[in-house]
């Protein structure tokens, strides 16, 4: 009856400690840098697809599928697994077989000898004794007041917050790889208008000289001209140190060796637009989908249930225990056969068993138990602080990333503005030289003045699809479709 009574205490046994809910942070309805419109979640799946670049898609899947900084978050994600497991084990009894054989000889000089000899020169105790075993050793802490099971409950958390950390990885992992991608476009770009510019200095070089020589310009505008050449000649260095190094870091993130990549990227090609891609009016709910918020709530639903594992101790530790005959020091509930002779071993009279009942409370511990106690709610109460920081974190980087982006699609637009003007006033200058009102110095000027706005044109550009990047990885946008999503473009 007692042993029905403790196993019913294990079903019915209360959980002691706190009981975990989510915190409920406010959060605005939208955000300040974003009212216009409504998107979802389906608007952020498999983002970079939207830029129409086939290379981009490969480079990211390659890069999903072979980045070590992402294979090892996968392997964290393994080893809390494995955790979970050896906690969720607790809960059950611990079983083993053990099996032994030994031989030992006994002092004659322990015990004193009898007045009497014995016959034939006998002695009173064997020199040797003999002993075989084997059987089944069980020992079971009944979890009454759930200790085990929040220590359980928090290395699954634990595993859900690795799994979110993971996800961080990858969507910094995609965004890095987007984010040199563009930068290798827009130095190619700047590198070709380099070379333009260069060319319209050496046209305009060479008139100049033709002037000199005849006595029309002097030498200072020759020197002048000299300088500019040069100094326009310089850049073409710099823009190619960061194009190999962009190409570098690219190959890295991809997994690849530094120079493996850069065959792939001789050509140069367009850069991914990003002007007019944002869904307006993005709701701040949206944030609750970020991983590092995700994690950091699953961290604090793991400290929440430590705080419980602590509190058990102060009740008392109850398990089914007996002695272990012969199998070492373990207490354990035990069944088998031991023998002085091994041909003797498995007959019924060999058999042996030891089962019962085992209670350890720590009743006087100066405060041992009370000052874990108060350690797991220190934590506990950090990892809410942590949650909390990290939800207006989260804020602040969504309103820079949108603040940024908006007013560099402003700028954007004013670049370009500036762009058609000067192609239109060099169109112009063409068709006046063509009929002798304009010289060949002016068309050359004209061309120069455009390629320094369509440099411009260019920074801009880049800095734009950098913001519409970094406005993605803000709201934590991910590569995973759902099956009630619609197809992912980059498919």
């Amino acid at each position: 009856m007692k042993y029905f009574l403790l196993i019913f205490l294990v079903f019915i046994g209360c959980m002691v400690g706190p009981k975990y809910q989510e915190p409920d942070m406010s959060l605005p309805c939208c955000f300040e840098e974003s009212n216009q419109c409504e998107c979802s979640d389906t608007d952020l799946y498999c983002w970079w697809g939207r830029f129409g670049d086939p290379l981009l898609d490969s480079l990211i899947a390659e890069a999903i599928a072979s980045n070590h900084d992402l294979q090892i978050a996968i392997e964290k994600i393994e080893q809390t697994r494995a955790q979970y497991r050896i906690e969720r084990s607790y809960l059950w009894p611990e079983i083993d077989l053990d099996a032994i054989a030994t031989r030992s000889k006994i002092s004659q000089n322990l015990f004193p000898k009898p007045s009497t000899p014995l016959p034939g020169g006998a002695t009173f105790f064997p020199k040797f004794l003999d002993m075989f075993r084997v059987g089944f050793d069980a020992i079971w802490e009944l979890d009454i007041w759930g200790k085990f099971r929040h220590g359980k409950n928090a290395a699954y958390y634990t595993l859900e917050s690795t799994v979110e950390d993971s996800r961080s990885v990858m969507i910094s992992l995609i965004s890095e790889v987007a984010v040199n991608y563009v930068n290798i476009r827009a130095i190619q770009k700047k590198i070709e208008l380099a070379n333009r510019l260069i060319a319209t200095d050496e046209a305009e070089l060479a008139i100049a000289k033709k002037l000199y020589d005849v006595g029309v310009d002097n030498q200072i505008q020759v020197t002048t001209l000299i300088s500019n050449l040069e100094a326009d000649r310089s850049t073409i260095p710099v823009l190619r140190t960061s194009l190999k190094q962009s190409i570098y870091a690219l190959a890295i993130l991809l997994g690849r060796e530094p120079e493996g990549l850069a065959a792939c990227l001789q050509e140069s090609g367009p850069i991914p637009p990003g002007s007019g891609r944002v869904p307006v009016g993005l709701p701040s709910e949206l944030l609750r989908r970020r991983p590092d918020i995700r994690s950091a709530e699953r961290q604090l639903a793991a400290a929440t249930e430590l705080v419980g594992a602590a509190i058990a101790d102060f009740f008392p530790h109850i398990g089914l225990t007996g002695l272990n005959i012969g199998a070492g020091d373990r207490i354990g509930s035990n069944v088998g056969w031991l023998s002085n002779k091994l041909g003797k071993l498995f007959e019924a009279a060999s058999r042996t068993f030891s089962v019962g009942v085992g209670i350890n409370w720590s009743l006087i511990d100066f405060g041992r138990i009370r000052g874990h106690v108060d350690v797991q709610k220190s934590l506990q109460r950090q990892a809410l602080l942590n949650y909390e920081q990290t939800v207006l974190l989260s804020l602040k980087d969504v309103e820079s990333a949108l603040v940024a982006y908006f007013e560099e699609e402003n700028r954007h637009e004013s670049l370009k503005n500036r762009f058609e003007a000067d192609r239109r006033t060099l169109e112009i200058t063409e068709g006046l030289n063509c009929v002798g009102i304009a010289n060949e110095l002016q068309v050359l000027q004209a061309q120069k003045v455009l390629i320094n706005s369509e440099n411009a044109y260019i920074d801009s550009e880049q800095a734009l699809t950098g913001d519409l990047v970094a406005i993605y990885k803000a709201i934590g946008g991910d590569w995973n479709l759902p099956d009630s999503a619609e197809e992912c473009p980059c498919q």
